[in-house]
């Protein structure tokens, strides 16, 4: 079982504190120490044959970022230690192509890292981190969408499941959601024909840990596998969706879609990634 004790909250340099708000609440609840990016992305240089003249406003801008960096910085310090939560914070200026190689250095030495509101509704840089986290850190992300209760002890939690690795590694990595929910529902949509329990052997290994887990077929009758959790997610009112991240590859998903940039897209609960 994973033990969550340092979190990763990464914060873009000009959303509100709500982010800030949710891991600091997380950490308190765990004892966890909360590890802060701070992020400022920089204007791209200016290109064409009137580069020359703008460079110099350019230049200024860069410098004006760097001094909201700072300030923003000097902020969220006094924040933290007002809360008395264990914390560091690390603030960066990078360039947009930079950000998932900073998340990823970032989040090498956190057990999990932290999508709050603000970054949820940020697609562009919700899918850098969640891509620098996944990939070249393989350390599990938790989306916690606004309204959203900031918790790692859910009452109720859908486990996806399709028996791959992915799915496998989100079990895992997420057993101390899994263990602390008063009921596991594992929703297997359209599994593959011939398989006479589905759902079997995740059930028996997840009881030896203690969690309380019942194993549920769903049908997508012409909805996508995502829309489908999501109703089934509603249906038994869970708290939070764990599930395996990108079993197709990222390029595929961007182009034709997936399951999982569907549920990145417009989560209603918190949601639990892992690959």
């Amino acid at each position: 079982m994973m033990s969550f004790t340092t979190i990763l909250s990464v914060i873009r340099c000009d959303h509100a504190d709500s982010d800030l708000r949710a891991a600091v609440e997380l950490s308190r609840s765990s004892g966890a120490h909360l590890s802060v990016l701070l992020l400022a992305i920089a204007a791209p240089p200016p290109l064409g044959e009137y580069a020359e003249h703008v460079s110099v406003a350019w230049l200024e801008e860069r410098d004006a970022d760097r001094s909201k960096l700072a300030e923003r910085s000097t902020k969220i310090k006094d924040l933290l230690q007002e809360t008395e939560v264990p914390h560091d914070i690390v603030d960066i200026y990078t360039e947009w192509t930079y950000v998932d190689n900073v998340v990823a250095r970032q989040a090498r030495y956190a057990d999990l890292l932290v999508i709050g509101p603000e970054l949820a509704a940020d697609s562009p840089l919700k899918s850098a981190v969640v891509d620098g986290a996944l990939f070249h850190s393989s350390v599990p992300v938790l989306i916690i969408p606004r309204n959203a209760i900031p918790t790692l002890k859910p009452h109720s939690v859908v486990l996806a499941w399709n028996d791959t690795p992915e799915a496998a590694k989100a079990a895992k990595q997420g057993l101390e959601f899994l263990k602390a929910a008063s009921k596991v529902h594992g929703g297997m949509v359209d599994p593959e024909p011939g398989i006479e329990q589905p759902g079997a052997e995740i059930g028996i290994y997840l009881a030896r840990h203690g969690v309380n887990f019942s194993a549920d077929v769903l049908r997508s009758d012409g909805r996508t596998v995502a829309e489908t959790l999501k109703q089934y997610a509603d249906d038994v009112a869970a708290d939070m969706i764990v599930m395996g991240a990108y079993g197709h590859s990222r390029m595929r998903e961007r182009i034709f879609g997936g399951v999982t940039r569907s549920m990145l897209e417009h989560p209603s609960r918190p949601v639990f990634l892992a690959r």
